[in-house]
């Protein structure tokens, strides 16, 4: 690589939400979840020479009249294609921890336990998103993922 040359990556992480009420039959039980569209932005030099890029704190809302837990997972195998059409960014690059652990979990398209707690009522959980980067293996483009929240009665 020549040095002043500026590469940039905009990744888009699109979130599909999805909520589902679990658990026995009642006469009235509901479970909600709620995420917003995250956009990384464009990611330039520093964030290829940092090898990642941060995306922190990103607010999960629940509600729920029952104990429940939400899961986070992929709804396709990959981060989807490069600008150029022909590279194909793996799942694998892409992680996710409580903000308040130390712990990263790869994202994948089975359903990973987020948080759960055997009391009702709404809150947040706040979620941190990474996202490796490699110079040779990243070529700039726009970069896209659909993650599904569930939230479910334990």
């Amino acid at each position: 690589m020549k040095s002043g040359t500026i590469r940039t990556l905009i990744i888009l992480v699109a979130l599909t939400v999805i909520g589902l009420g679990g658990g026995a039959a009642r006469a009235f039980a509901e479970q909600t979840v709620t995420v917003n569209d995250i956009n990384a932005g464009l990611i330039g030099e520093e964030d290829f020479y940092a090898g990642q890029v941060l995306i922190p704190r990103i607010p999960v809302f629940w509600t729920s009249d029952e104990p429940w837990r939400i899961t986070v997972r992929s709804l396709e195998p990959e981060l989807f294609a490069s600008d150029d059409g022909i590279h194909i960014k793996s799942l694998d690059d892409l992680m996710w921890k409580l903000s308040d652990e130390e712990i990263w979990v790869q994202i994948s398209q089975d359903p990973e336990e987020i948080d759960w707690s055997m009391e009702s009522g709404s809150g947040v959980v706040y979620i941190d998103l990474i996202v490796e980067l490699d110079w040779l293996l990243d070529p700039a483009g726009t970069y896209r993922l659909d993650l599904a929240f569930n939230i479910e009665a334990l």
